[in-house]
């Protein structure tokens, strides 16, 4: 336990010299740390507009909470042992749900792992976050500017938003699940890597869904990789599909019976395996010559969600002291992009 506070200390240290100026609190639900908050409910309600609260990694999953203010929100990232310099200390913070209020518009969040995200705030970017279920909009509240990029997500919807509408962009994410909306969506749908069995993986209306490489992987031809019907008013282009829409229009400049053993790698951990292969069918096949797919254009996907904030990838933390050389503690630190 020493050696984990230690380390914490030093994440601390790090966190208050990466550049921010906002109040800084911390929120920690691991038995014996000493941290400012053991809930993320109690520091929602406790921090200012704006300040910063960092969830710490651990192996306790954390509450819920509910947020009504605008702040920034950073976690360690996740599946933290699968790849090369991430954390020191590899536990995730995982959260049961988080729902944001109207008026936490302006609130970011990067590097958790929560179960359900209900965005009901304008102007919010979610980045870098492994998130199982997101829901864009809530009752009878219109919501605008959601950007969602460079996730790990299950599934994207708006089914709680009644009586509102809502607009976001959702690029460079890999998604297990699908992308739903109704017709009182207006989305940006770019650069997302979408890998699952669902009935059909994009199925919403007024969007323009472009650069995505889709993979059904349901045996039966009836499931497949876009909703084309004319009526949803789509722009559907540059994507790179499996298996062609099912007594649908089959739309021009998309590949829709790509062979995904000529696209992705299909080794390595769930998010690699989603590089692309040399010469692979999505390369330079986005609009302007880009790579589809979430590892394409400006904004890739991130490996582990790192937020972009200096940590500490490695730490020798010796057990106790001694009264000739103290506690000698060696780090090293990555500055994440």
């Amino acid at each position: 336990m020493k050696k984990l506070t230690v380390l914490i200390s030093i994440v601390c240290l790090v966190m208050a010299n990466a550049g921010f100026t906002q109040n800084h609190w911390r929120v920690n639900n691991a038995q014996g740390i000493d941290a400012d908050f053991t809930t993320v409910q109690d520091a929602f309600d406790a921090a200012n507009d704006n300040d910063i609260v960092y969830i710490e990694g651990t192996n306790i999953p954390y509450a819920g909470a509910s947020l009504s203010k605008p702040l920034t929100i950073i976690g360690p990232g996740y599946f933290l042992a699968s790849n090369d310099s991430t954390q020191a200390n590899l536990s995730s913070s995982i959260i049961n749900n988080i729902t944001l209020n109207a008026t936490a518009s302006g609130s970011y969040l990067a590097g958790l792992t929560i179960a359900q995200l209900t965005v009901g705030a304008n102007n919010v970017i979610v980045e870098r976050n492994n998130i199982s279920t997101i829901y864009v909009g809530m009752t009878n509240t219109n919501v605008s500017n959601v950007i969602i990029r460079m996730n790990y997500l299950g599934s994207i919807s708006d089914e709680n938003n009644y009586n509102a509408y809502s607009t976001a962009v959702i690029r460079n994410n890999i998604i297990t699940t699908y992308i739903s909306t109704s017709n009182r969506a207006a989305w940006y749908i770019y650069n997302n890597t979408l890998f699952g069995n669902h009935y059909v993986l994009i199925q919403v209306c007024n969007s323009i869904i472009k650069n995505n490489i889709v993979q059904n992987t349901y045996p039966y031809e009836d499931r497949f990789c876009i909703n084309t019907d004319i009526t949803r008013n789509n722009t559907i282009e540059f994507n790179v599909c499996n298996k062609a829409p099912f007594n649908q229009p089959v739309l021009p400049n998309n590949i829709w019976d790509a062979d995904m053993s000529q696209v992705f790698t299909q080794t390595g951990n769930n998010e690699t395996r989603f590089y692309l292969i040399e010469n692979s069918l999505a390369a330079g096949y986005g609009e302007g010559g880009i790579d589809c797919g979430a590892f394409g254009d400006a904004t890739p996907y991130v490996l582990s969600g790192m937020p972009p904030v200096p940590h500490i990838f490695k730490a020798t933390v010796p057990l106790s002291a001694t009264p000739t050389s103290g506690l000698p503690v060696n780090v090293k630190i990555k500055s994440q992009k």
